[in-house]
């Protein structure tokens, strides 16, 4: 049972090691090639990256050697053990051992004074001066592993300090990377931006960009799945709301779950992502959720209490529903917030927002919160149209249904139904569900193209799997 316990314990000790060891210079190991290759830091990484690779050699030649001075120690032991048992074995065949007389002291004869002498205990003092009395191979083994300690203790606050200058030094690279990004895509450089964040998306704000590059197609080819993921990526970093870039990604990733880009529509998700951006202030999704709150749920109170928010961050869409909302309830609340929306319009317009162009001439076309003016809002639909074609011939799908339908209806152009499909088809192709929409109508009633019910009901049919409602609803009219 004894020798099975000794076992045992020196399996248990010779795994520890094992581990023990195995992380030491496992870890140093990995330090050092990021140090040294992977991820060099100047000349202070390849002092202590240096340092390090030294002081783990230094521990290689000092196993070896405590091994070997184990073998020896091992072999000097057997050794000495073999030669005392041969000469106790002579001893023995020269002089039999005699039983020595019982000088126990027997109770019923008192002992002398001499005799109680003979039973006295050794000098204490003596005793353990002799015990602590060491000779020069015990000094030597304990300066030995003093030394030894030492060193590993110097080599493990080696690997922790060459450990931190890793992490620092990749902290610092990447910073600079992500300021260098974001200067690129504000300068235009789109493609240098695309590198860049690329390296640093633990920021909200890269990640947010990179979400921008993949859906306008900046510096990369367009990749709505690409731009989905971004913007979630984005908009989970919710531990730092502090940047704006949080609740932008969450406004866009919202918009991307209306608009069934690069995921399916849901509006119960988008509602979601706006209610976040718009606690953390973001104007545009307090008018979004402002405006369901009422159009969808007619939630008066609740709608109204997210325009005014964006309202007052000066959204001046938001201002323009307001005006909405309250005809028929308060027309004096009514024609304030319509006055306060052609203001912010006009200034929005004349800034180059084709949104604004088009909803500034829908006040003039409807005399809300200025004179009608009938001149003034086709000038402004002009306008509008103009700014929405230029944005649809760079490829943005939602300014491609925007002048499809200018076309279609003859809004700011001469009306031609053939050149609206056109920019409905460019848009559905790049799979806008809005843009499916509006070419399966198209084709189903004829117009700007030779009907074709099953042409039409092939695009519907695509826009209603992406979640659009209105087509699932016109296709269940139909029997389709």
């Amino acid at each position: 049972m004894k020798l099975l316990n000794a076992i045992w314990d020196f399996i248990k000790t010779l795994i520890c090691c094992v581990v023990v060891l195995a992380l030491y210079f496992g870890v140093g190991s990995f330090i050092c090639y990021r140090l040294f290759l992977d991820n060099p830091q100047g000349i202070i990484g390849y002092i202590i990256g240096a340092a390090i690779l030294v002081m783990m050699l230094f521990h290689v030649f000092c196993l070896i050697y405590a091994g070997i001075c184990l073998i020896k120690d091992a072999w000097d032991g057997r050794r000495k053990k073999k030669e005392g048992e041969d000469e106790m074995s002579r001893e023995d065949i020269e002089e039999p051992s005699q039983p020595e007389p019982d000088r126990s002291p027997d109770p019923d004869h008192p002992l002398s004074a001499d005799e109680l002498a003979s039973f006295s205990v050794p000098d204490a003092q003596e005793s353990s001066c002799e015990k602590a009395t060491d000779g020069p191979a015990e000094k030597e083994e304990r300066t030995h592993h003093h030394h030894s300690g030492c060193t590993v203790v110097i080599g493990v606050l080696l690997i922790i300090a060459g450990a931190f200058v890793d992490v620092y030094g990749t902290w610092s690279e990447r910073s600079n990377l992500f300021k260098q990004g974001v200067a690129a895509y504000e300068a235009g450089d789109y493609g240098n931006a695309v590198q860049c964040l690329s390296q640093t998306t633990g920021y909200a704000r890269a990640c947010y960009l990179l979400g921008i590059c993949y859906y306008e197609g900046k510096g990369v080819e367009k990749d709505w799945d690409k731009a989905f993921h971004w913007f979630h990526e984005g908009a989970k970093m919710e531990d730092n709301p502090a940047h704006d870039a949080v609740r932008d990604a969450q406004y866009m990733l919202g918009l991307c779950f209306e608009q069934a880009i690069g995921t399916e529509r849901d509006m119960g998700k988008a509602l979601i992502c706006w209610g976040k951006a718009a606690k953390l202030g973001h104007a545009e999704a307090q008018y979004r959720v402002g405006q369901t709150a009422i159009l969808e749920f007619q939630e008066f109170d609740d709608g109204v209490k997210y325009l005014r928010q964006s309202a007052e961050q000066g959204n001046p869409f938001a201002m323009r529903f307001l005006g909405f909302a309250y005809e028929g309830k308060n027309k004096a609340e009514s024609d304030d917030w319509y006055t306060k929306a052609a203001a912010a319009l006009y200034k929005a317009a004349k800034q180059g927002d084709p949104r604004a162009m088009h909803d500034l001439a829908g006040l003039y076309r409807d005399g809300k919160g200025v004179a009608n003016d009938p001149a003034e809002a086709e000038k402004w639909f002009e306008q509008a149209a103009k700014t929405y074609l230029a944005l649809a011939e760079q490829g943005d799908p939602d300014a491609q249904c925007m002048v499809g339908g200018f076309y279609a209806r003859g809004i700011g152009v001469k009306q031609d139904a053939a050149e609206g499909v056109k920019w409905f088809r460019k848009a559905a192709e790049q799979g806008c569900m809005k843009g499916k929409a509006l070419l399966g109508l198209a084709y189903f009633e004829g117009r700007g193209v030779k009907q074709d019910e099953a042409e039409g009901v092939k695009w519907l049919r695509a826009a209603a799997e992406q979640g659009d409602e209105t087509s699932e609803e016109f296709l269940s009219e139909h029997g389709n």
